[in-house]
């Protein structure tokens, strides 16, 4: 018995909006790695400190990869990316506002990290459940998810 979906254009915003979510938490993981010499002497902490910041992501990617996915597959896409989006708005957000404080920004860039896994494991959900299954367009939305 085959199913027929209806397929929604407004499928293509939910592609962009997730790229661009996915593009900000990329932004917010790499910051200080052009600047960490100027970085680490505006906080008075080594470059090795600063280094830490972008380590973070990796360190909390591994633990809490399986964790997520299940949250991914028994709550949904829907849940897990709101998750993910909000902690990395409300930590994002935060280490923009401490200042020349090491210690929140670090502690902001752990809330982050945490957020990541719920937005980089999502993304074959993306075109597996708003394009057409074996689409040319499936494929076209699968690659730019990963931009």
């Amino acid at each position: 018995m085959a199913t027929d979906y209806k397929l929604y254009g407004y499928r293509w915003v939910v592609l962009a909006v997730f790229m661009f979510i996915n593009l900000t938490i990329q932004i917010l993981w790499i910051t200080y790695a052009p600047v960490t010499g100027p970085a680490a002497a505006f906080y008075g902490v080594s470059d090795l400190q600063i280094g830490l910041l972008a380590m973070t992501f990796m360190i909390a990617f591994i633990p809490l990869s399986l964790p997520v996915a299940w949250v991914i597959d028994t709550y949904g896409f829907k849940l897990a990316v709101s998750i993910g989006a909000v902690l990395m708005g409300v930590f994002g957000l935060l280490r923009g506002l401490a200042g020349a404080n090491y210690s929140l920004v670090l502690w902001s860039t752990v809330g982050i990290a945490v957020a990541q896994p719920f937005l980089l494991n999502a993304w074959t959900k993306v075109p597996a459940n708003w394009f057409a299954s074996g689409s040319v367009r499936q494929r076209l939305a699968w690659s730019r998810s990963r931009i």
